[in-house]
Formats: C-alpha cells, sequence, structure tokens
C-alpha cells in the first residue's frame, strides 16, 4: 500500500516524463525570467546542493520549473524528479527517504547525472540528515531544494550539509523586474536600465542620467509608487483592482505564512497573538523597536514577542536594522528598526485614500525599499544615532575602515533642505563618500551630497 502510492504520487507530479505541455504550462506567456535564474545556472554544473528560499509566492516553483526546463533538454525527462511538499505527501509513516528510494529504485536512470527538486522542503522532519546519506553516498544525484523558512535551510544545514549546499534568496520583484513584468516602453526601460545605480557603486554617466531624469523622471515616479503599495508579487503586477490585491496579500501570503507555515514548522498554537502582533508592526515600519514597551502595550509577555519576532524573521516576513556598533557582540543590545519583508504587506492592511497622508507613509516605504536593497549589497547595514541626531543608514564592506562608510539619509518629499541632512553631511565628511539623500523627484550633486531619486536606485 505505501509504495503503490508513492509511486502514483512521483507520477502525478511528475508530468513532464509524459505530458511535459502539463507540467510546464504556467511558464507559457512568461517573457522575463527572475534575475536569479541566471545567477543560478552556473552552479547547476557543481556538485553541492543549491537552495532557494524566500518569502511565499516570490516564483520559487516557477524558478524550480525553470531549471527543469534548462536541464531537460540536456537529458532524458526521467533523469529528473520534481517533488513539492506544500501538499501533505508524507502522510504516517511515509518519509522523503521512501520516495527518493522508490523513485531510484523503479525509475531512475541506472547511468548519468540525476536531477531531484524538492519544493518546500522544510515540511519534512530531518530531510538535512536523509540528503546528506543520499548526497555522500551516491555522487550522480544533484539536489535543487526550495523553502518559505530559513531556519530550516540555514540552522539545521550548518549541522548536517556544512560545505555540501549554495543558498540563494529570491526576494520580492526588484523595480526592474517589475517594469520589465509591467510591459512598460521597452525604450524606457532600455535606458533605465543604463542608469539605474546600485548603491555600493558610483554614479554612471551622470549627463546620460540627468537626460534620462527629465525625459522619464514623472512617469518613474508614478510606477515607483504603484510598486511600493502593490507591485512586488509576480502574480498581481498586471492587477489593477486595489481590493483584489489586498485580498491576495492578505490571503496568499500573510495568512498563509502565519496560519499555515510558522505554526506548523514552530509549533506555536496562538495564531491570534501572532496576527495581531504582525498587524501591529506593519504599522511601526521603520520605527524604533522596543520590546518591552510592546509587550506592555498589548498584553503579550516580552519572551514571546522575542521569540515570535525570530519566526517573522526566519518567515521573511519582517527584518531588524540595528543601532551602529563595532562591535558584533553589542549589536543586538542596541537599538534595532523594523522592516518589512514586503512594503505591500503596508498596503494590505492601510488604505491610501487620504491624500495628505501619502507622502508621509511613502517615506517609510521607501525607507523599508532602501533597507531590502542595502541589506543584498553590503556586508553591514544599521542605522547612526547619536544622542538626539541620526542618519538612517550606515553601511559598509569593512567596518573597521570608517574611510570607506557609505551614509544614506531618505528624504521622500517635493524639495529636500540641506539644512536637514546636517548631521549626515558632518559624518560623510569623514568618509570618501559622498552622503545619499534618497529624494522623491530631486536628482543633482551639491558639494559634498547626491540626491537621487529612489526609482532610481535598484
Amino acid at each position: 500500500m505505501k509504495k503503490s502510492f508513492i509511486l502514483a504520487e512521483i507520477y502525478r507530479q511528475n508530468k513532464h516524463w509524459n505530458l511535459p505541455v502539463e507540467f510546464f504550462a504556467e511558464l507559457k506567456g512568461i517573457k522575463h525570467s527572475r534575475h536569479l535564474l541566471a545567477e543560478i545556472l552556473p552552479y547547476l554544473e557543481k556538485r553541492q546542493i543549491i537552495s532557494i528560499v524566500g518569502l511565499r509566492r516570490t516564483g520559487k516553483t516557477i524558478l524550480l520549473k525553470q531549471l527543469i526546463q534548462k536541464i531537460i533538454t540536456k537529458t532524458q525527462a526521467e533523469a529528473i524528479l520534481f517533488l513539492t511538499f506544500d501538499e501533505a505527501i508524507i502522510p504516517g509513516k511515509i518519509t522523503l527517504a521512501n520516495y527518493l528510494n522508490e523513485y531510484l529504485e523503479k525509475i531512475a536512470p541506472k547511468k548519468g547525472p540525476i536531477y531531484i527538486f524538492l519544493d518546500e522542503i522544510q515540511y519534512n522532519q530531518k530531510w538535512q540528515h536523509i540528503l546528506k546519506r543520499y548526497y555522500d553516498t551516491d555522487t550522480r544525484i544533484k539536489f535543487i531544494v526550495s523553502g518559505s523558512s530559513s531556519l530550516f535551510l540555514r540552522k539545521k544545514t550548518t549541522e548536517s550539509l556544512a560545505g555540501r549546499i549554495y543558498e540563494f534568496f529570491l526576494p520580492v520583484l526588484s523595480f526592474e523586474e517589475y517594469l520589465e513584468l509591467k510591459n512598460v516602453d521597452k525604450k524606457m526601460l532600455e535606458q533605465y536600465r543604463e542608469v539605474a545605480s546600485l548603491l555600493n557603486e558610483k554614479l554612471k554617466n551622470i549627463p546620460q542620467a540627468e537626460n534620462f531624469f527629465q525625459h522619464y523622471g514623472e512617469e518613474m515616479e508614478k510606477e515607483f509608487e504603484y510598486y511600493l503599495k502593490f507591485g512586488q508579487f509576480p502574480e498581481i503586477v498586471q492587477e489593477r483592482n486595489e481590493i483584489i490585491v489586498r485580498k491576495y496579500l492578505k490571503d496568499a501570503i500573510y495568512k498563509k505564512t502565519i496560519e499555515y507555515d510558522i505554526p506548523r514548522i514552530f509549533g506555536v498554537e496562538k495564531i491570534d497573538e501572532l496576527k495581531f502582533l504582525f498587524q501591529v508592526m506593519v504599522g511601526e515600519v521603520g520605527s524604533n523597536v522596543e520590546i518591552g514597551n510592546i509587550a506592555r502595550e498589548i498584553g503579550i509577555d516580552e519572551k514571546t514577542i522575542s521569540k515570535y519576532f525570530s519566526y517573522f524573521e526566519e518567515s521573511f516576513l519582517i527584518q531588524f536594522v540595528y543601532n551602529f556598533t563595532k562591535s558584533a557582540r553589542k549589536v543586538k543590545r542596541l537599538g534595532k528598526k523594523i522592516y518589512l519583508g514586503s512594503s505591500n504587506f503596508f498596503s494590505a492592511f492601510h488604505a491610501w485614500s487620504d491624500e495628505e497622508q501619502l507622502n508621509y507613509k511613502f517615506g517609510f516605504l521607501v525607507e523599508n525599499y532602501c533597507a531590502t536593497l542595502l541589506r543584498r549589497q553590503y556586508e553591514q547595514v544599521s542605522f547612526c544615532r547619536v544622542r538626539k541626531e541620526e542618519v538612517d543608514f550606515l553601511v559598509s564592506h569593512n567596518i573597521l575602515d570608517p574611510k570607506k562608510y557609505q551614509y544614506i539619509e531618505v528624504k521622500y518629499r517635493e524639495h529636500v533642505l540641506l539644512n536637514k541632512v546636517k548631521f549626515g553631511i558632518r559624518l560623510a565628511k569623514k568618509s570618501e563618500n559622498k552622503l545619499i539623500v534618497v529624494t522623491k523627484n530631486e536628482f543633482a550633486v551639491q558639494g559634498d551630497v547626491l540626491l537621487i531619486p529612489a526609482w532610481m536606485l535598484k
């Protein structure tokens, strides 16, 4: 009974063996792949396991099927196994090892490489030990795994899979990816790619960037603001009904993660507490977090809140940025600010009808956007507060070299007054880098300050 169930499930999920059109149907019409696909491809030839982690609905399963689509042109279809565990396919005493054994014994080719794709693997008990055993005993197997929780793909892998795994993070859509999926004017998109600047690189051709700003600035600002509100997940980029978008954000991501993933993985029973705390934190984006104050205000004890915060972090719902210190031991004892895994979460719980509050809200969402970009580009990301003065971000690849520090202020408003960023200017004078001021619609170099629109960053 057990073996017949396993074999039937394997054939049900692996339609690329005999019904490839059906298996790859959801890829039809996708003109632009996530940028991570190109980054992963060279690692398919490496021995190590590939893991892909990220928020729900960012496109991990699509990415796995695109990788299968690439591989299947070079090998026979039966040499590729695909299993998704976001469904209850391991009832009773059936284990991941039972599935692998049945496939290897009855279906897999006897010669040549074998590719095994395991989607949402964190739902399997002791998966890391099972993969280690096969990895160490069968050199033909290449594992590619995915998950919506970093805890089961980081902490436990360090115990069993150290040196055997490459981890990749699939973030929400970048602004450039959003523009691609939105099918904006091709000329505008091509020119945007030429002028968009990473925060950790020198600004590209300034005259060219100024020309682009003059021609497309207004349209780019409009697209960027929609992207921050509603456009960070592939399936809703083209959707213009805000009611539908909000329902998608709540049901497919927020509720699925908090009501299903976190309780199932971490054993949380008080789901209402989880939901309430997260909704409170969504409204605090960019704010200083004091666990003691939160505990008193909402009636949940400090230890529980700390645990819930760790679950939110491990599930990519939130991220923290800490006050600057050179001491690794002190960093988590200092102040911290909370940011969301996606700025779209704010829109799931807050309306945008109050015109007077729009810029105020966008200021925090742009700060959230910058925090996310910086975390991907720099080794060290913090904010810097000295007594009552503060700069939004201090970033560096080498915390021991103050001359390389980059200071960033977010001032998302119609006009930026430089006397409002005096502290940042003062700090930047000790560095080789200009102070970067992220603006709404100003682009200029003024002495030691670079003013650059948020949408021009990538």
